[in-house]
């Protein structure tokens, strides 16, 4: 285990417990989505899934990442895409975008992440979120998890998870499942 994920497993055990409130999801809500941007940011799969939300009444932020230095995508008040320069050398972003992140509560976190990715980890465990949803990468920050079936080692790198699918997926339980709030 690398220095740097220690370092981040120390930090998520040290956050304040949270008391997760499940969203309605017939009304309109804010909502954070978290996910890999492509090298070349145009992240096509993103935007659909944005015009989704938009169509479904949601007021929608997104956050993605991509190891690059240089990131040629505007900074908007509902996208962004951090690079390398938006993370110190543990891998913790900072200080400013933590700012940023912090600033904005939000209903739902919707974390797109299909493979562990430190600096995607990070936004997910300081977005201020009533309830946070993603695919279970075994951290414990999410309120609820999915999971994928069992895949053969030999054929794991041949199976990519998209991200569409996943959003399909959290989508699917989001509004099949009533709360009780």
């Amino acid at each position: 285990m690398s220095i740097k994920q220690r370092i981040f497993d120390y930090l998520l055990k040290k956050q304040p417990a949270r008391e997760p409130r499940f969203p309605h999801m017939d009304k309109p809500l804010k909502m954070l989505i978290i996910y890999e941007s492509d090298v070349l940011e145009r992240n096509d799969a993103i935007k659909s899934i944005r015009q989704d939300l938009l169509r479904r009444n949601m007021d929608v932020t997104m956050w993605g990442y991509v190891a690059k230095k240089e990131i040629l995508t505007l900074i908007l008040p509902q996208s962004r895409i951090l690079g390398l320069n938006d993370y110190n050398w543990f891998g913790k972003p900072t200080e400013s975008v933590l700012n940023d992140l912090k600033a904005e509560h939000y209903d739902v976190m919707v974390d797109l992440t299909t493979k562990p990715n430190l600096p995607l980890r990070y936004l997910a465990m300081y977005a201020e979120a009533d309830f946070k949803v993603g695919l279970n990468l075994g951290e414990g920050i999410h309120d609820m998890l999915l999971s994928l079936p069992d895949i053969p080692a030999e054929q794991e790198e041949a199976v990519a998870v998209e991200a569409t699918w996943l959003y399909n997926q959290i989508m699917q339980y989001l509004t099949s499942i009533k709360s009780n709030d």
